[in-house]
């Protein structure tokens, strides 16, 4: 198990408001008026006004208050007003620290300080569902916490199984039926947010069991086997999600074929995303929960009352340094793909703006 290694670095903003903003502490303005006092009418006076001193113009040798100052109060802001506010938004934003956690390969995220890592975590897939999951081999896993925000993070390093495809057999991949073995609900529920270990070790045994009894010749048993096996969670984030992405597991033997696969509730399969961000490529999948959080939830859970009737949301990007290697490249040989996956809740089930803002601070050296 590989571990992550803690730094700081400070908040940058990019925002196109805060670049305005640090071009200058003021902006200028020209105010023009005419003269009416026997000078002609097209004479004009131009005065700098700037955002930090009390403006004013000479007209013919009086003081008089710029034009700015008799602006109906219920006018727009004016562009260096904004200039001025995002100056100070920009200075108390740089105060802001993340936390930097990086993977011995050289992959980090900055993260807000809310985030903190969970104890260390054995490589996924767990031994009882590796047989059935995809194949693909995990190098670096850690799961990162946010009890403020009850949300959760993984970030893992992993082979390239998506080698000799392209973006449209990714996609279709990926939006395949749940449970077909290759799905994003598949791909959440073996490696990121599997069922408890007790649940699958109690599934396992018990359809052990059940195959046991179906090979007895005085049994008369369905050589078909479906056994379903519903956990108990523990009042955790990490055991919320894995609830929220699939209650349970299957074991099912079928046609000689032994597979498991979760137990999925109704999910909204959003449109693949392909994101560009610090010199990677990232192809973006969501699936929005249908299901309501009830009381019970709620309570089990230590969540807030309020977010009784909220949704879950679960992200997963699959990214490598660009271009994103489909195609064997001899230049660059076993790239590693690096995975990112994301459960968060809310009133609203879309959580994408915070996923794609994480996202954007992924590195890799």
């Amino acid at each position: 198990m590989q571990r992550l290694k803690r730094g700081s670095m400070p908040f940058a903003d990019t925002s196109a408001t805060t670049r305005l903003a640090a071009s200058g502490n003021s902006r200028s303005v020209v105010a023009m008026s005419r003269a009416s006092n026997g000078m002609a009418a097209n004479e004009m006076r131009m005065v700098r006004m700037t955002l930090d001193g009390i403006v004013r113009m000479t007209l013919l040798g009086f003081l008089v208050p710029a034009v700015a100052a008799q602006v109906s109060p219920q006018g727009p802001p004016s562009l260096a007003d904004g200039a001025e506010q995002s100056s100070r938004s920009s200075q108390a934003q740089s105060q802001v620290e993340l936390n930097r956690f990086s993977l011995l390969s050289g992959t980090s995220i900055d993260v807000a300080p809310d985030w903190i890592e969970r104890e260390q975590m054995p490589l996924p897939p767990s031994p009882r569902l590796a047989p059935f999951a995809p194949h693909v081999t995990f190098l670096e896993f850690s799961a990162l916490e946010n009890p403020r925000m009850h949300s959760v993070l993984r970030i893992a390093t992993t082979t390239n199984s998506f080698l000799g495809g392209d973006e449209v057999a990714l996609d279709t991949q990926m939006h395949s039926a749940a449970g077909s073995g290759n799905s994003l609900a598949d791909h959440l529920f073996y490696f990121f947010f599997s069922p408890p270990r007790d649940c699958l070790d109690g599934g396992s045994e018990a359809f052990a069991k059940a195959k046991s009894q179906a090979g007895t010749p005085d049994q008369a048993v369905s050589p078909d086997l479906t056994i379903p096996t519903y956990c108990k969670h523990a009042p955790t984030l990490a055991d919320f999600y894995s609830r929220e992405l699939s209650p349970g597991i299957t074991f099912q033997f079928t046609n000689g074929v032994e597979r498991a696969s979760g137990i999925y509730p109704e999910f909204y399969l959003a449109p693949m995303e392909k994101v560009e961000a610090n010199g990677l490529t990232f192809y973006v999948f969501e699936a929005q929960g249908r299901r309501e959080l009830d009381l019970a939830t709620v309570d089990h859970f230590n969540l807030p009352d309020e977010l009784q009737g909220a949704q879950a949301d679960f992200f997963l990007a699959v990214g490598a340094p660009s271009p994103f290697p489909f195609v064997l490249d001899r230049q660059r040989k076993n790239v590693p793909l690096i995975e990112v996956a994301y459960g968060g809740i809310g009133l609203g089930p879309d959580k994408r703006d915070i996923f794609m803002r994480l996202l954007r601070q992924v590195r890799s050296r």
